[in-house]
């Protein structure tokens, strides 16, 4: 899905599915905004306190899990990092999923109503109402209760299907991005490794997840790997710390490359 696409859905669910809690929505974006200020300028304590209080306000909302896990990286308290990083991978996603549903609701509610207004029409003159699948009136059900069906059905699938592509495009790659720099940090290599993989499938130019994938991939004992993130990192302007790169360079030179298949 494309960004602007995934905006514009972002924005449908937010005004239909929380139409009642827009002023609570509102205050909870406006912490982000300041507190993602606060971030700019050093205050990382400031941002922290503004990005708690999003959660607290509108807990649904996924932006202020990113703010905060991006604070706790800054102030490198990565095993902090890491549950909020994870929980917003799945406030993203169910963002995403309810933003699917709403558009879905929409259209239906929308077919449903010229529907109607054309059986309407059909009735004043006289003529017989449009049908609808499989040649059953479509008065038998409230257009709201084929709606809440349709919701249901869409939920669940989605839900099945969390991590599929469209899904986790959802997700902004600076998560996966944050959460691996964290994992790594914290002596998680594996699973550093894997999440900064996640974050090149989605944005195959962020040149510091190729630089410190390929630090990681060195430690992992896999140095042609390491070697070939560590050019795509240099292409995309990242200076690599000259220590690490006389350490690849050395490990390469003893080690053949594996052979191709």
């Amino acid at each position: 899905m494309k960004p602007l696409r995934l905006g514009l859905l972002l924005a449908f669910a937010a005004s239909a599915l929380w139409g009642q809690d827009t002023a609570r929505l509102a205050v909870a974006r406006s912490r982000v905004a300041e507190g993602q200020k606060l971030v700019q300028k050093g205050d990382l304590a400031g941002a922290e306190q503004l990005f708690r209080q999003a959660i607290e306000i509108f807990p649904e909302l996924p932006t202020p899990y990113l703010g905060l896990g991006r604070t706790l990286c800054l102030a490198k308290r990565f095993d902090e990092a890491i549950p909020v990083l994870e929980e917003a991978q799945e406030r993203y996603a169910r963002w995403q999923q309810r933003a699917a549903s709403a558009e879905l609701e929409a259209r239906q509610e929308a077919a449903d109503r010229a529907r109607q207004f054309a059986d309407l029409m059909r009735l004043q003159q006289g003529k017989t109402p449009a049908t609808g699948a499989g040649g059953r009136p479509t008065g038998g059900l409230s257009p709201m209760t084929n709606l809440a069906r349709t919701r249901m059905a869409t939920e669940e699938f989605l839900a099945r299907r969390r991590w599929q592509v469209d899904t986790m495009a959802g997700i902004p790659a600076e998560v996966f991005y944050l959460l691996g720099l964290a994992r790594l940090r914290s002596g998680d290599r594996s699973g550093g490794i894997n999440e900064l993989y996640l974050c090149l499938a989605l944005d195959p130019k962020n040149g510091p997840a190729h630089y410190n994938l390929a630090v990681a991939l060195l430690a992992e004992g896999d140095p042609w790997a390491a070697q070939e993130h560590l050019e795509e990192a240099k292409a995309l302007k990242v200076t690599p710390n000259p220590k690490f790169v006389e350490d690849l360079q050395r490990v390469l030179a003893q080690v053949p490359p594996a052979p191709k298949e």
